[in-house]
Parts: C-alpha cells; sequence; structure tokens
C-alpha cells in the first residue's frame, strides 16, 4: 500500500506521467508533485473542491498551470508592435467577415454528437433532414464572421492585457500565473482558492507568497 500521503488520483497522475516523461506536463508535475506538507495541502484543498471521481481534476489543474506559466510570443514585443499587431488582426477579421456576408459565404458552425458524426460541421453541408433534427434539437448555430469577431476580440483584450517585459518588476512572471490561475480556479470552483495559488506559484517560480499575498493582488 503506498504510504504516499498525497490524493490517490493525484498519485496515479504522476505514475502516468513517470511513464512518459515526453508528455508537455511532465516537466509542470515535478514541480507540483511532491510529497512535502504544502505540496500535500494544496492537492487535497484542490480535491475537496472536486466533484469528479476520476483523475481530469488533476490533469486539468496541471494543464492550467502550465499554460499559466509559459509566456506567448507576444509577451516579448515591444508595446508598439503589440498594437501593430492587434489592429492587424482586427483588420483581417473584418476584411474576412464582410467579404463571406457580401458573397453569401457567411455559413454556420455546429458541434454533432452523432454516430456517424462527431465534432464541428458547418451546418449548411448538411441535408434537409438532418439540418431538421439539429434545429429542433436545438443545437446551437454560430456564424463564422461572428467566431472571426471573437477571435479579434480575445486576441486584442489578450494582448492588451500582457504585461510587458521588464516594467511589472522582477515577479512579473509570477503575478501573471498567479491572475490566469485565479480566473481558471474562478471558472472551475467558483473561488479563486488563494492558498493553493500561492503554493503553486512559489514552487514554479520560487516565490514566498502568502495566501495574503494572493488576495491583496488579486483585489487590485
Amino acid at each position: 500500500m503506498s504510504k504516499s500521503k498525497l490524493p490517490e488520483r493525484v498519485q496515479r497522475v504522476k505514475s502516468a506521467l513517470a511513464r512518459d516523461p515526453s508528455d508537455p506536463r511532465f516537466e509542470i508535475a515535478q514541480k507540483l508533485i511532491d510529497e512535502t506538507p504544502d505540496h500535500i495541502s494544496m492537492w487535497k484543498s484542490i480535491e475537496r473542491h472536486e466533484m469528479d471521481s476520476d483523475d481530469y481534476w488533476a490533469w486539468a489543474f496541471l494543464e492550467a498551470a502550465l499554460n499559466a506559466s509559459t509566456l506567448p510570443s507576444y509577451h516579448y514585443m515591444s508595446a508598439t508592435d503589440r498594437n501593430d499587431l492587434s489592429n492587424r488582426i482586427e483588420s483581417l477579421s473584418i476584411k474576412l467577415s464582410r467579404a463571406l456576408k457580401a458573397n453569401d459565404l457567411d455559413v454556420h458552425i455546429v458541434f454533432v454528437d452523432w454516430i456517424n458524426f462527431n465534432g464541428y460541421y458547418t451546418f449548411e453541408d448538411f441535408g434537409e433532414t438532418n439540418q431538421w433534427r439539429l434545429t429542433d434539437a436545438g443545437v446551437k448555430k454560430l456564424k463564422i464572421s461572428e467566431i472571426l469577431e471573437y477571435i479579434a476580440e480575445r486576441s486584442k483584450t489578450a494582448i492588451a492585457e500582457e504585461p510587458i517585459p521588464g516594467k511589472a518588476g522582477k515577479n512579473a512572471e509570477a503575478i501573471r500565473f498567479i491572475r490566469l490561475m485565479a480566473k481558471h480556479n474562478l471558472l472551475i470552483y467558483r473561488t479563486p482558492l488563494n492558498n493553493v495559488i500561492a503554493i503553486a506559484a512559489n514552487f514554479i517560480f520560487d516565490t514566498k507568497y502568502f495566501e495574503s499575498d494572493i488576495r491583496k493582488l488579486l483585489s487590485r
């Protein structure tokens, strides 16, 4: 019987990653899955807020931590270059959207989980019978122009919110991680889990945050 005090499902994830070091989450797991009191406290705190009975929540947390600690390429751009990138994405989105609308090509994207069709498809490419089935089932349809608008707006927000290198203090990457993980936890657990974030940030960035530090930072 395992002597580990980590949640059993976290132990299973650790074992799975040990068998596959090529997994992108392997390195972040090396920092976040261990037998120290803080590690154990962090994972048990997450487990208390989790409803799933499988390993998904542990994998999902590692994935979120990996994404939040990985800097996007536009992070290294100057403010001017970022502004140019944002404007270029917006301009291309508008041009493509207008071209699709003007030529009756602004079709709808739908998600289908049937036996023979599983994934995202163009609604207009289905026959009348299947179109009726989708409409009758209340399947949501989203126009390509709306998707383009969302992509442009999301990109604009992401670029604007990314801290400029060297202008947010020596813990800029850790602060970025904290804010992104708070968003993730609020979405999944409806609470930021400040203590969990503090522990994770400390192990990833070698910082010395306490739960109160995270609460103050997020309130700014």
